[in-house]
């Protein structure tokens, strides 16, 4: 397995139950309130961590494609906060699923030697190397929303794990 089929095997996580619930159905049936919902002060909301992966999905994508970043560079802390000024839950959703789409395009669209291309102008690292790091990323951060969507008790166990 070469390290497009790799990433695009990973991208398929999102969308599909594998090992793990997928980023998707990690959401399923998640109300505007249970997003919103924080277990303690110092926690994030599931709507923050969403907020949180778009943001850097996106900006990740945009240097990826050769785009201009579409969001300015800020704090990690801040990249929690809604970046988009978008309150609706199933629109953050969309953009998500739309980002993560978008991802797999750029993915499927590229030649296998843009995954050894250098991503970063002051340090070496290759593109296949970064976007598997944004993956687990991702996939750390599905974990959190189970976990608080457990902890609310909004977690429909037919939609993946126990």
């Amino acid at each position: 397995m070469n390290a497009k089929e790799l990433l695009l095997n990973q991208f398929e996580a999102f969308q599909n139950n594998h090992w793990f619930v997928s980023l998707e159905n990690s959401l399923v049936g998640l109300t505007d309130e249970q997003a919103a919902w924080k277990e303690t002060h110092e926690s994030n909301s599931i709507r923050e961590i969403v907020n949180h992966l778009i943001y850097w999905n996106q900006r990740y994508l945009d240097r990826f494609t050769g785009e201009s970043p579409s969001t300015a560079k800020v704090e990690n802390d801040q990249t929690f906060e809604d970046m988009n000024g978008e309150w609706d839950w199933k629109k953050t959703v969309d953009r998500l699923k739309e980002v993560m789409a978008q991802w797999r395009t750029a993915i499927e669209e590229s030649e296998e030697e843009r995954f050894d291309e250098g991503a970063y102008e002051d340090r070496h690292e290759e593109w296949g190397s970064v976007i598997a790091n944004l993956t687990i990323h991702t996939a750390y951060h599905t974990g959190q929303i189970l976990y608080a969507r457990k902890k609310q008790g909004s977690w429909n166990v037919e939609n993946g794990v126990h």
